[in-house]
């Protein structure tokens, strides 16, 4: 005989499963940016060319860490760096 509970215990199990796929893209999705990166992510947050950024980095003009021949920046270094340079606006314009 056919238990009717069959089919109600394959539906949860569905709908288990596609919530646990869900949650693990949502995690994916609201993972947090790395703090640490190379060019790629000074960037990404300054909008400067490459040429620029080394020109910046052989002055020091720009915060980062170099190990070797390897650059490394700090996106909240570099957040701040971009705020410093900020300028007032003029009011009335």
């Amino acid at each position: 005989m056919h238990n009717p509970f069959d089919i109600l215990e394959t539906r949860l199990r569905q709908v288990e499963i596609l919530l646990l796929e869900l949650v693990q893209q949502q995690r994916a999705q609201a993972a947090p940016a790395p703090e640490l990166g190379g060019l790629d992510l000074a960037q990404q947050i300054t909008g400067l060319s490459k040429a620029r950024l080394y020109a910046l980095v052989s002055t020091r003009s720009i915060p980062h860490a170099k190990r070797g021949n390897k650059l490394f920046f700090n996106r909240a270094e570099l957040l701040l760096w971009v705020a410093a340079g900020r300028r007032a606006t003029q009011s009335g314009h």
